[in-house]
């Protein structure tokens, strides 16, 4: 059972959690940080500013409850097709949480599971 956590015999855990979680060195080049920040939003104008935010490695919790009540459904709706173009493209994925939120996640190394 030790080895399954990458435990060396003696019980100790290995150098370092990358080690101790089975990720080879080799690996360990793929691993990014990324940080989770709240966003809102509330403007069309602010679909630049989330590619850049994305682009940054950022998970983005996005409350668009403000935007709901202000914009043009039309014009909202091609702001998130050009939010969707641009993770189709690098790879990040999006899904809701409840009715005004929204998770974005940058690229192919986080993804949503619905």
């Amino acid at each position: 059972m030790g080895k399954f956590w990458g435990k060396k015999d003696n019980n100790d855990l290995l150098g370092s959690p990358i080690e101790t979680m089975g990720f080879s060195k080799e690996y360990s080049s793929l691993l990014q940080n990324f940080i989770i920040k709240k966003y809102d939003f509330s403007n069309i104008t602010q679909v630049e500013d989330i590619k850049k935010q994305l682009l940054g490695r950022k998970i983005l919790i996005i409350n668009a409850k403000e935007i709901l009540e202000n914009v043009d459904v039309s014009e909202l709706k091609r702001g998130i097709e050009d939010i969707k173009s641009f993770l189709r493209e690098n790879g990040g994925s999006m899904g809701r949480l409840g009715d005004q939120y929204l998770i974005i996640t940058p690229n192919a190394h986080v993804k949503i599971a619905n």
